[in-house]
């Protein structure tokens, strides 16, 4: 009796040998998910910058696109709602982007999935996205195709990953926008996190108050913007559209009122055509015709100031306005 009991639990730990070299894959977990593999372990700001733009390279097929664009775009400004000395800005130029967001398949994140505990034994457990420093220096948002997104599960992906790219350390702290782990909570702010993004952007960001090119402005009387500039170049500005200045002179282009003489008494500029746009760069003495001056050379400069106005000294009766767009030639 004693070898037939014997020789049944030798049976019994061979099958269960056999059995465990053939898992070649953890089993699947149980339904939970996490946001990412990405960890960092301790909180260091990456730059000295603090406006970032940011751009949506492509969309999930099963969410609407308004309801998708709205919960990335909740993702990133949930930071700066907590920080005023940090902001995102969703920008439509990809090359000129510090961070591109694309739906990819989940092969192609370095750690598709994460071990988690099944019972006994080790599971996988699905990943939602990853964040990748590319060659050029700037980064990729990856989220995968095949994880079934609501607008909370993309939020919080989105608000993970935007606090790693800021420099935010992972929390063990269930209601973390850096937990690790999804469990379908709202995506809320913790007192923890504002306590640490403010202790890493602690200076007042004036980059939050310029514009970036190519830029498009509504110009009927002054107006100013400070560009942030990222290469020297030649700059264009394109202008079109007509203004009513009046009922003898009439409507014009942005060329001004060509076919009257010039009118002295009623010119910010007097020798230049009456309601002409014009601008100034870095709040130079003498204004611009635009007509004869539609591009400027930029150096290695990071910043330039632009103001816009018509040559008109009494510009309350005007209507219309004219469209200026503003970019690298």
């Amino acid at each position: 009796m004693l070898s037939t009991l014997l020789r049944s639990t030798l049976a019994l730990l061979l099958i269960w040998a056999l059995f465990s070299q053939c898992q070649d894959e953890p089993p699947a977990a149980v339904k939970q998910v996490y946001v990412s593999a990405d960890r960092n372990e301790t909180a260091r700001r990456p730059s000295t910058e603090c406006n970032f733009r940011y751009t949506v390279l492509n969309s999930f097929d099963k969410l609407n696109n308004d309801s998708q664009r709205e919960a990335i775009r909740t993702g990133f400004t949930v930071w700066q709602q907590m920080c005023p000395n940090l902001g995102f800005l969703d920008f439509q130029a990809t090359d000129r982007a510090h961070l591109v967001v694309r739906f990819v398949d989940p092969s192609e994140f370095p750690m598709p999935y994460m071990v988690a505990p099944v019972g006994l034994m080790d599971g996988r457990t699905g990943v939602g996205g990853t964040l990748r420093k590319e060659s050029n220096g700037t980064y990729s948002l990856l989220l995968s195709n095949t994880f079934n997104w609501d607008k909370n599960s993309l939020t919080k992906a989105v608000a993970y990953h935007a606090g790693l790219f800021l420099g935010m350390p992972t929390s063990t702290e269930p209601g973390s926008l850096m937990a690790l782990q999804f469990l379908d909570q709202p995506v809320v702010r913790s007192k923890a996190d504002s306590v640490a993004i403010n202790s890493l952007y602690k200076s007042t960001c004036t980059d939050l108050t310029v514009s970036y090119l190519p830029l498009t402005l509504k110009v009927s009387g002054p107006i100013s913007k400070t560009i942030q500039l990222y290469k020297p170049g030649m700059i264009s500005i394109k202008a079109n559209g007509q203004m009513k200045v009046g009922d003898i002179v009439g409507t014009v282009g942005p060329e001004g009122a060509t076919v009257f003489p010039v009118l002295p008494g009623y010119n910010k500029v007097s020798a230049m055509f009456h309601a002409a746009l014009m601008y100034k760069i870095n709040n130079e003495a003498d204004w611009r015709y635009w007509a004869d001056n539609q591009t400027f050379k930029v150096d290695n400069k990071q910043v330039v100031d632009l103001t816009f106005d018509i040559n008109d000294d009494d510009q309350k009766n005007n209507t219309g306005a004219f469209t200026v767009v503003i970019d690298y030639q």
